[in-house]
């Protein structure tokens, strides 16, 4: 039991640290367009970001499993996956589309993959569930 409580701990450390820089980074660098094209840094960037955000949510989801979390954290859990399970293939798409230089649709799933990341910080602070903030 302890041994979960530190991994959570950890992992929420870690991740929450990863998170701050990788916002910065990620989503600093707002909408895209073909005036202003993806880049492979901005593609590591936004994935960057969306891992470490992901990271502290498995923290969290451990916690929830192992009865150290707050309350209401399965419904919390499940808020806030309803935007993590749809970026997967996003960032596929994302990763293909920077690879052939196809700047209109990597715009596209790189708008799209910012706006989901901004409803999902969205949703988890709503919920008091703290991903990390824009420095």
């Amino acid at each position: 039991m302890k041994k979960l409580l530190l991994v959570a701990v950890v992992a929420l450390g870690l991740g929450g640290c990863a998170t701050i820089d990788a916002i910065g980074n990620g989503l600093s660098l707002a909408t895209k367009s073909i005036a202003n094209p993806v880049t492979k840094t901005n593609e590591a960037q936004i994935e960057l970001a969306i891992d470490a955000a992901i990271v502290a949510l498995k923290g969290y989801k451990q916690a929830c499993v192992a009865g150290t979390a707050d309350k209401p954290c399965r419904d919390n859990i499940a808020a806030i996956q309803a935007y993590t399970r749809q970026m997967p293939p996003l960032i596929a798409q994302l990763r293909s589309f920077v690879d052939n230089n196809d700047q209109i649709n990597a715009a596209v799933a790189y708008n799209q993959l910012a706006a989901l990341y901004s409803n999902f910080k969205t949703t988890a602070t709503n919920l008091g569930y703290n991903v990390g903030n824009l420095p």
